[in-house]
């Protein structure tokens, strides 16, 4: 169930980047958009496949990977403006 709230929740997130990216023209934004839209691609596959209640390793060190790379590019645009 948690792997479901956290696909949901960085598909929201990637939405609203995609989005305000796109109206103010933030490449960055889309970056991350992209990197969450991973995110939630990972985690969907992830709570699919997990039977047990424990991620396999592979799978957690993704998302973990593709959320920090989403929000490092957040900070970035946020820091350039």
């Amino acid at each position: 169930m948690a792997w479901h709230r956290t696909a949901l929740g960085a598909a929201v997130l990637t939405v609203l980047l995609v989005r305000h990216g796109a109206v103010v023209r933030a490449p960055l934004e889309l970056a991350a958009g992209g990197f969450t839209f991973l995110t939630a691609l990972f985690a969907a596959l992830t709570s699919r496949t997990v039977r047990s209640g424990i991620a396999p390793r592979r799978q957690l060190l993704l998302v973990t990977a593709t959320l920090v790379a989403a929000g490092l590019l957040t900070t970035c645009q946020l820091v350039i403006r």
